[in-house]
């Protein structure tokens, strides 16, 4: 008969989670600034749709009314089509450049701006950070850093909540604007078959 050894009381102590000195501050210039630029792309996706829609009408009107004139029931010659592109397309170039540019712009801002958060919060003493290479995934990094400065300082969750509103609000606008875009143009379309008729 062999004797048990009785179970040690903790067999793996668990290691606690580090924590800063109270009154550490948990924000920096830099993680607001990070977390600000998710709410800059919702914008500049708006400006982006609202500049494009005008132009992308009235390339539909334009269709409509040269299929509804007095040889309706034929097809548009192709010519006529590339007329009515070289009209509208330069400002829809110009709306999607414009877009293009300025969400770069963000992007790149919203990298650096996680880099120097990074950098500062290990100034503050903060032993554990969430790398700022999440800022590569634009909404993951403000997230991340609340959470991870929350779990050492018992505060700063500002920053995640910026990044889930703008995430929403970026999820409503696209579904938004496209949903109101197609009953747009079917509703030029109904207004050319009116004329058809």
């Amino acid at each position: 008969m062999s004797a048990s050894v009785p179970p040690s009381p903790s067999p793996h102590p668990v290691a606690e989670e580090p924590r800063v000195p109270r009154g550490t501050p948990v924000y920096t210039v830099w993680g607001w600034v990070n977390a600000w630029t998710t709410v800059a792309a919702v914008a500049v996706s708006a400006i982006s749709m609202w500049l494009v829609t005008g132009p992308m009408l009235t390339y539909m009107r334009r269709l409509v009314e040269l299929s509804s004139g007095p040889a309706s029931g034929t097809r548009l010659p192709p010519g006529t089509v590339f007329a009515v592109m070289s009209e509208t397309m330069p400002a829809i170039m110009m709306a999607s450049t414009i877009g293009t540019l300025l969400g770069w712009a963000i992007y790149a801002l919203a990298v650096v701006a996680g880099y120097r958060d990074y950098v500062q919060l290990g100034r503050l003493g903060y032993p554990r950070r969430f790398h700022w290479a999440w800022s590569f995934l634009s909404p993951v990094y403000p997230i991340g850093r609340a959470v991870v400065v929350r779990r050492q300082a018992g505060a700063g969750s500002a920053t995640l909540w910026i990044a889930l509103a703008a995430t929403a609000a970026s999820l409503l606008l696209s579904f938004g604007w496209s949903f109101w875009l197609i009953f747009a143009v079917f509703d030029v379309m109904r207004a050319g078959l009116g004329t058809i008729a």
